[in-house]
């Protein structure tokens, strides 16, 4: 019996072309996430914001970076302190103290998203495993 060379068929799959018809059908979703991480860290930040302007500084935003999507941002100029914490500092340059950080973007981030997944396993009907 001859032997019969086997062929193989490729099919190349245009992975940007996926990529980026995923990523327009998600940018509302994303956007409307940003927008609910921007809310409920507003209303986490209230408490210690006495003048409004770090509530004020919370937006949601588009990327300007490579993947896209949307970021939220704090941009009042004591944000970070907020939410890191930081030292005290002395008129001679001495640590006296820390003041105790409260987190308000990252919380905010960690719970809407938790929301959303639920969310999304929910949409999913019972086929989503958490296995994969």
């Amino acid at each position: 019996m001859p032997l019969i060379p086997v062929r193989s068929v490729t099919v190349d799959i245009p992975d940007e072309a996926v990529a980026e018809q995923v990523r327009a059908m998600l940018e509302p979703e994303l956007e409307m996430l940003a927008e609910r991480i921007a809310s409920d860290a507003r209303n986490r930040a209230a408490f210690t914001d006495r003048t409004g302007k770090l509530r004020k500084s919370i937006k949601a935003q588009k990327s300007k970076f490579e993947g896209g999507g949307y970021i939220v941002v704090a941009r009042a100029p004591h944000a970070h302190l907020v939410e890191f914490g930081h030292a005290m500092i002395d008129v001679n340059g001495r640590t006296v103290g820390h003041v105790a950080a409260f987190p308000f973007l990252r919380p905010a981030r960690d719970r809407v998203m938790r929301a959303a997944i639920h969310e999304i396993q929910a949409r999913l009907g019972g086929a989503y495993d958490e296995r994969g």
